[in-house]
């Protein structure tokens, strides 16, 4: 598949209007309405939903930038006038989430929320936001893979696209329909899983697994700087999450267990997920 597409929609006077801009308000939009609607599933007043992302949004863009810096730090450390550019790209998807995710807890300290509550309502939040900024990526050719000759490869032929220009006119893999793949499948087990799911903090857990072992393989096809071992800087990330789900599920399903054995007499561990109801936390931890 060729793609000659300029990042640049167009401009007026010095400023310049590009399909990855609009494409991540897009996915921003997407991704805040899902976890909108979730909130009230888990008790959570829906009024919290654009107060969390005006705190975790910005948060996120900081993580991402400081992600993709560390990973190109030697090319920062001679371009430093480069670290803090307005140039929407080098948004590492981990540094989205780590920011984010600050973000959120900052809120959810400052409001008295239950935090991995709150966070449960983003896992499906995340991974569909992120399918459509993924469209982004396709368009601005920034997350291009190694040279391939299957039949659906990426040739970018555009020279405004930010693929290097030894790649321009050469079939690359298209990594991230990869990951739009991968997210699809990601999405339906979320979904699924959701209702089934009476540990707080387990929901948002599964996602981050699940997407963390599809980026680890995806990331093979990549072309990025190697850290160690072979392995670039997502799937020394990828991996971490991987290893440390395991005793975090544990310590939460013990958590859980604990709390509930305290309440005897009370609303069980099930009732205090807060999968349905009308009764809206506004203010005040439960559990």
């Amino acid at each position: 598949m060729t793609i000659d597409i300029s990042p640049v929609i167009g401009r007026l006077g010095p400023l310049e209007y590009r399909w990855y801009g609009l494409i991540m308000v897009a996915a921003l939009l997407v991704g805040i309405f899902i976890f909108r609607r979730q909130l009230p599933r888990r008790g959570i007043s829906p009024s919290h939903a654009w107060g969390i992302a005006l705190i975790a949004v910005p948060c996120g863009v900081v993580g991402a930038r400081l992600f993709h810096v560390f990973e190109n730090f030697g090319y920062f450390w001679n371009h430093p006038d480069e670290i803090f550019g307005l140039k929407l790209a080098g948004l590492a998807i981990y540094g989205v989430l780590t920011g984010g995710m600050l973000g959120l807890l900052v809120y959810c300290r400052w409001k008295k929320l239950p935090v991995l509550r709150v966070l449960d309502c983003t896992a499906l939040a995340f991974p569909v936001a992120q399918i459509v900024g993924k469209t982004a990526n396709i368009i601005n050719g920034d997350t291009w893979g190694k040279p391939t000759s299957l039949p659906w490869a990426f040739t970018y032929v555009n020279p405004t696209s930010f693929i290097p220009d030894d790649l321009l006119g050469v079939p690359t893999h298209p990594t991230p329909v990869y990951e739009q793949l991968w997210l699809l499948v990601v999405v339906g087990i979320v979904w699924w899983a959701l209702p089934r799911l009476r540990i707080e903090g387990s929901a948002i857990l599964l996602y981050l697994s699940l997407y963390s072992l599809g980026r680890f393989f995806i990331s093979f096809l990549r072309v990025n700087k190697i850290i160690v071992i072979g392995l670039k800087e997502a799937q020394i990330i990828a991996l971490a999450v991987l290893v440390l789900s395991i005793p975090t599920f544990l310590y939460l399903r013990h958590r859980a267990r604990r709390a509930e054995s305290k309440l005897t007499g009370f609303p069980t561990e099930h009732h205090l997920v807060g999968s349905g109801g009308d009764h809206f936390v506004d203010g005040g931890q439960v559990g």
